[in-house]
């Protein structure tokens, strides 16, 4: 059975976003190496509350 061939705008997302995927995982790597899943868990509470209610809500923490 022949495989089929990825469009060219697949494949064109594909080669564009191939790095970032191992840049994401070296990040992961990097911030488990050097940070506690309690400061993860704080950081990423106050990225939510300063996308959701913008600076005025992310200066009271």
């Amino acid at each position: 059975m022949a495989r089929h061939r990825k469009p060219p705008r697949a494949h064109a997302e594909d080669e564009a976003l191939r790095g970032r995927w191992a840049g994401l995982h070296e990040q992961d790597a990097l911030q488990a190496k050097f940070h506690s899943p309690a400061e993860h868990h704080r950081a990423r509470r106050r990225c939510r509350q300063f996308l959701e209610g913008g600076a005025d809500a992310w200066a009271d923490l």
